[in-house]
C-alpha cells in the first residue's frame, strides 16, 4: 500500500467518524426538540382553531350578504318589468296619437309635371304672384320657382 492510498482511507474513516458523531448529537438533541415542537404544535393548533372560527363566522357573513343581494335583485328585476310594460303603454298611447294627427293633416297638393308645373309658375309670375305665394300654391320650394323664374329671364335675355 503506498502513502496516498493510505491517506485516502484516513479521509474516507474520518469522514464516516463525522457522520456518525453528527447523527449521534443529533439523536441526543432530539427529546428536547420533540416536545417543544409538540408545544409549538399545541399552540399552532390553537392558533388554526381560531383562524377557522374566523373564516366560519366570515362564511355566515357572505352567505347572509349572498341571500340579501339575491333578495335585491329580485326586487329590482320586478321593478324594471314594470318599468318596461310602462314604458310600452306609454309608446302605444303616443303611437296612436301620431296616427290620430297624422290623419288631420291634410294632404299635400298633387306635384305637377315638369312642364305643366313651369307652365304654371310662368304663369302665375306674369299675373305678379310672388315666388312665396306660387311655391305655396303648387308644393313647390322656394328656390325651385326662383330657379325656374330665373332660368327664364336668361334664356329672353340670352
Amino acid at each position: 500500500m503506498s502513502l496516498n492510498d493510505t491517506w485516502g482511507l484516513l479521509v474516507v474513516e474520518g469522514t464516516i467518524l463525522a457522520s456518525f458523531l453528527t447523527l449521534f448529537f443529533f439523536l441526543r438533541g432530539t427529546p428536547k426538540g420533540i416536545s417543544s415542537k409538540r408545544g409549538k404544535a399545541l399552540a399552532g393548533g390553537r392558533k388554526l382553531e381560531g383562524n377557522l372560527e374566523k373564516i366560519n363566522q366570515l362564511l355566515k357573513e357572505s352567505e347572509s350578504l349572498s341571500g340579501d343581494l339575491a333578495q335585491t335583485l329580485v326586487e329590482k328585476r320586478e321593478l324594471v318589468k314594470s318599468l318596461v310594460e310602462s314604458l310600452d303603454g306609454k309608446i302605444q298611447n303616443l303611437s296612436q296619437l301620431l296616427e290620430k294627427i297624422e290623419e288631420k293633416i291634410p294632404a299635400s297638393p298633387p306635384k305637377a309635371s315638369a312642364q305643366e308645373g313651369k307652365g304654371q309658375i310662368l304663369e302665375m309670375a306674369t299675373a305678379g304672384c310672388g315666388v312665396a305665394d306660387i311655391a305655396k300654391r303648387l308644393g313647390l320650394s322656394q328656390e325651385e320657382v326662383q330657379l325656374i323664374l330665373d332660368l327664364r329671364k336668361v334664356a329672353t335675355h340670352g
